[in-house]
């Protein structure tokens, strides 16, 4: 069958076997319930303006339409082939999210009950009911991929992403109230003023909608996405796997780009934006060998001739791997425990004193007294160090501390580029520079096996 854009959400019955057609009205039928607790959300959303005295016309009726059209979509979802309607419930789920942040509203109970209601609605919807019309296309297959010596779509590999991004979400969130106005005074443990200065920096309001609400509608949308699909994700739900991805590598990105820009462009450090952004960057290590897994599926199966726009939607199998039984819920807590503290042992130290001498780097203009192009220099220069750094923490992308060499020369030659004269600051960036080279070639323990990727593992 040819899967085109179009009956991607608009399916035939008549398209599929009745093996099929079985498996996928059962599955329905299971899980219809979810379709009437979304008419319920429908429902409490048009209450909400009445009952909670709205006071911006355009959140009464965003939240009016888009409650009647969650029960109606809710009701026509319990036919078992409207998976139109079924996508429609998770798209008006993500409209609620963003809703408050386009009409800029003021109103923390709006605010509020617009990102419950929109995470249950998209917790209905794709979490528990799964991808809609999954079990029309889901073929058997192995649980671990070939080659690989490990589920990377299990859920120890997947907790303490969603644990991060919850706590992530909190604290952007918090960010996001002051920013809206909702709360007059915003919590700085460590630099007096600086998050207040940072939140109403130039920066800040160049934005279009509050940055820091916008950075709790991507940690949300890491929640969920992190809790979606189960442990054969990485070839049944590609585009779930490489949309996790896409949020959390980019948002990595952004969050040390805020932290270049705050000595830079306002003068301050936030503590609340630096824990953000290394939580973000933590993150990144954990959720690289998924997206490689999945990856590495979808070629193999171009190459076999199959389409890749199938795949990414409705995902594939594979000839070999490993078939294991399912993680037993009532250890996966203590598996996932056990292995993150086994992965932080082995995290390179080679790896860790590079991270520590960035730190160093970005705050020595602040410990030596120097400012200028140096320190400007020395702020930009730590922070891309401290990105790749962690990122290469991770097997997966291990080769790619090799670009803090590169770093590590112009650390050691921006003193004299800049003309500083002052012997302390030309030896403390030579020191630095010469340390990161000496110690960034080990490749540390290589404990996984991946596949054919092991090759590019230097």
């Amino acid at each position: 069958m040819k899967l085109s854009f179009k009956n991607l959400f608009f399916i035939q019955k008549e398209m599929f076997t009745v093996e099929k057609q079985l498996e996928h009205e059962k599955h329905h039928k299971k899980i219809a319930w979810v379709y009437f607790a979304s008419m319920a959300l429908g429902f409490w959303l048009i209450a909400n303006p009445l009952t909670f005295n709205y006071e911006q016309p355009l959140m009464v009726w965003n939240d009016i339409i888009v409650g009647v059209l969650l029960v109606l979509f809710s009701y026509l979802a319990l036919k078992p082939y409207n998976l139109w309607a079924q996508w429609a419930i998770i798209f008006l789920g993500i409209w609620l999210f963003i809703a408050p942040l386009l009409f800029h509203v003021r109103e923390s109970t709006a605010y509020l009950l617009d990102f419950f209601i929109g995470t249950l609605a998209i917790t209905f919807g794709i979490i528990i009911a799964r991808q809609p019309g999954i079990k029309l296309f889901a073929q058997p297959g192995p649980s671990i991929p070939q080659g690989w010596s490990y589920n990377p779509s299990s859920w120890s590999q997947r907790i303490p992403v969603i644990f991060l991004a919850w706590l992530g979400f909190f604290i952007a969130r918090y960010m996001g109230a002051f920013q809206m106005e909702m709360i007059s005074t915003v919590w700085d443990p460590f630099f007096g003023d600086g998050t207040r200065n940072v939140l109403n920096s130039k920066v800040s309001e160049s934005f279009p909608v509050s940055d820091a609400a916008l950075g709790a509608f991507s940690y949300i949308l890491d929640v969920l996405f992190g809790y979606a699909g189960g442990t054969h994700r990485w070839r049944t739900m590609p585009w779930v796997v490489l949309i996790f991805a896409i949020l959390i590598i980019p948002l990595g990105v952004v969050s040390i780009t805020l932290i270049i820009l705050q000595p830079l462009s306002v003068g301050s450090w936030c503590s609340l934006c630096l824990a953000s952004a290394s939580i973000s960057l933590i993150m990144i290590p954990f959720t690289i060998d998924e997206a490689m897994a999945t990856i590495q599926m979808m070629i193999q199966q171009k190459k076999k001739g199959n389409s890749l726009w199938r795949i990414l939607w409705f995902g594939s199998t594979m000839d070999d791997g490993d078939h294991k039984d399912k993680e037993e819920p009532e250890v996966v807590l203590k598996v996932t425990m056990k292995s993150m503290v086994h992965d932080l042992l082995l995290r390179p130290w080679n790896l860790v004193l590079i991270t520590l001498i960035a730190i160093w780097i970005m705050v020595s203009p602040s410990a030596l007294q120097f400012s200028g192009s140096l320190a400007d220099s020395n702020h930009l220069i730590g922070a891309l160090i401290i990105t790749f750094t962690i990122i290469s923490m991770s097997e997966v992308a291990r080769t790619l501390r090799f670009i803090n060499i590169l770093f590590a020369i112009w650390i050691a030659i921006s003193p004299f580029i800049y003309g500083f004269d002052q012997p302390e600051v030309m030896w403390n960036g030579i020191i630095a520079g010469v340390i990161i080279i000496a110690v960034v070639f080990p490749k540390g323990i290589i404990e996984d096996e991946r596949g054919g990727f092991a090759k590019y593992v230097k």
